[in-house]
Order: structure tokens, then sequence, then C-alpha cells
């Protein structure tokens, strides 16, 4: 209870600092963390929370005090060895400028921890250098992601622990002057701002990032969607392989955003075994794909055919066994003629 009474207390001093610095500096964090603390010696690793304040110091530097505390046990004796600790510590951040909305850091600094031996008279106090890098986000309206990892050394004690924490900071006094508005006369107006002036503009209110003609009216162009299927099988077989599977879907997904289309699916063979054998073959390779546009993707069942040809149509030479391989087949298509606004 000692230790979160101290750091409640560092909290309060934390705040009533930043509302009289963050006049003077050009930002200022308040941030609390949560992590895991991990130990060189004999104590277990324990989660760790702490609370901090940032001043900055340019616009690389900042000046970090933080105050953070773990509660732990001596490993060899379980609940009854255990250990509280806190930290009292001052940090220099050194941060890198980079194009990326994720900033990092590198730090160091300096402190004093406490640990006690709360079913003992015992306690150790330590002076602590630390050494280690983060990374932080904005998020918006003022609030900021921070994470960290650092390696803390005991000058007293020769120990050196590790901990990993993550957290949230409220940033004060770091926005940046909007720039100057920069004003250009209209000749005599241009409200959707297509480039087109309203008096010539004979399609207003045109959704910005289109292409218009010289009267501002979007530019359409006609395009055709095509998909086409040409699945393969093996001999005596009807059932569709996984490596085709993808043709299946690609074509019931643009059956899906045209709902108008209808798709003919046909079986084929290669000449070996009867005629009645093949056509019967032919067309349960057919229904195979059919089934499955109608099972496993949804298509409506009147939107699909298929039909058998046996051995009749082939596309390759049956009297090898490449040949037979390719007229071993399922074949279709669907076509959509449809048009669409040129984009810039």
């Amino acid at each position: 209870m000692k230790h979160t009474r101290k750091l409640a207390l560092s909290a309060v001093i934390a705040a009533a600092i930043s509302s009289g610095a963050s006049a003077n500096n050009p930002a200022v964090e308040i941030h609390v963390d949560g992590g895991r603390y991990f130990f060189e010696d004999t104590l277990n690793d324990a989660d760790t929370w702490g609370v901090g304040v940032g001043f900055g110091l340019g616009e690389n530097w900042m000046i970090d005090l933080v105050a953070s505390q773990w509660d732990s046990e001596v490993s060899a004796l379980g609940d009854d060895g255990d250990v509280d600790g806190i930290q009292y510590r001052a940090d220099m951040l050194y941060h890198i400028t980079t194009e990326s909305k994720w900033r990092p850091y590198v730090a160091f600094g300096v402190g004093d921890q406490d640990r006690d031996f709360t079913n003992t008279d015992l306690s150790e106090r330590d002076t602590l250098v630390n050494l280690g890098a983060g990374l932080k986000r904005e998020l918006g309206n003022n609030w900021q992601f921070r994470t960290d990892i650092r390696a803390f050394n005991s000058l007293d004690n020769e120990y050196t622990d590790l901990a990993v924490t993550a957290g949230i900071a409220l940033v004060f006094g770091n926005e940046e002057p909007a720039p100057a508005p920069v004003v250009v006369a209209p000749v005599d107006g241009d409200s959707d701002g297509d480039g087109v002036s309203d008096s010539k503009d004979k399609c207003p209110d045109t959704v910005s990032g289109l292409k218009v003609d010289e009267v501002g009216c979007p530019v359409i162009l006609d395009k055709t969607l095509e998909i086409n299927l040409d699945i393969l099988f093996d001999t005596a077989k009807s059932d569709i392989k996984d490596e085709y599977m993808w043709q299946v879907k690609k074509l019931a997904d643009a059956m899906t955003q045209y709902v108008n289309t209808v798709v003919h699916i046909e079986g084929h063979t290669d000449s070996q075994g009867s005629d009645a054998l093949n056509q019967k073959l032919s067309q349960s390779r057919a229904d195979s794909v059919k089934a499955a546009l109608i099972t496993k993707f949804g298509i409506a069942a009147d939107r699909v055919t298929a039909t058998g040809h046996g051995e009749a149509k082939p596309i390759a030479d049956n009297t090898t066994a490449e040949g037979r391989a390719q007229n071993r087949r399922v074949v279709g298509s669907v076509s959509v003629k449809y048009t669409e606004a040129e984009k810039k």
C-alpha cells in the first residue's frame, strides 16, 4: 500500500509540474505505462506499472521523469519471500525523425530504487542507470501510444534487469501552427472543384477524383469483364481437384457481383472408353462444377446449366497422353459489359 500511495502522489506531482511547464516547453507528455519486469537475480519476473511526465527540449530531445513499481517474490521462498520495488528516475529521450507515423527513440537515464522484503526487516536501495529504446505513435486528439524496452543496471549490487512496457500518453503544447490558407481567386467559381468553371459546368457536384470532359461531366468508359473456366480432370474422374477450385470461386464472385449473368458448363472426355461411358462421365464432370457453384458459393441453380459432350469435341490429339489430358476438361465462361467513370 505504501508504494501505491507513493505512485499516486507521484502522478499528482507530475500533473502539477506539467500544468506550469507546458507554456515554456515545445511539448509535455503525461503517460501511464504497464508491462513486465525480468530480473537477473533470484526474484521471480513480475508485472510493473508506472506514471511519468516528459518535457520537450526542442525538436528531438525530451527529459522524462518516471515513477514505477513492481511486486515480486524470491524464487526459493515463494509467498513468504514477497518483495516490493519502487523506482524514481530521470531519463533523456532522443527522438529519431522519420517519414513514418511511428517515431522511434533511444533513451538513457539514472534513478533510485527501493526493494523491501515485506516479511523481514531487510531492504535494499540501489542507484540504477538505464539504457533502452522505444516507439511512439500519435492516436489523435492529443493521445499517443508508446512502447519501450529498457535495461537497468545497479551500481551498488551489480545486477542488470530488463523491463518491457507499453502505455498511453496525453500530449500538451505540441500543436503545429496551421499553414496560411492559399486563396485562389476563381474566374467565375468552380463549386465542385473539377477544374471546369461553374458557367460551363453541365454536371455540377461531380464526385472528387473523377476525370471530366470539357463541360465538367465524368468521362464514361465501356468495359468488359470476362471470366473463363478451364478445369482438367484425371482419367475416369469427375471430382474437381483443389488446384482448380480458385477458378470456380472467381466465376462465382463475378456472378454474385453481376446478378443478371448466367453460365453454361460443358464437360468433355478423351477418346478412351465407350461412347456411352464417356457421355456419362462428361455429364458428371459438368455437373460437379455446377454443384460447386451452387452448394459452395451460393449461386442460384437456375443461373447454371451443365451439358456433357462426351468425346465429341476434342481440342488436342487423343493419340498422345498430353492430348488426352487436355481433352479431359470442363469449360465455361461469363462475359459482362459495364460502364465505369474514369478516374484522374
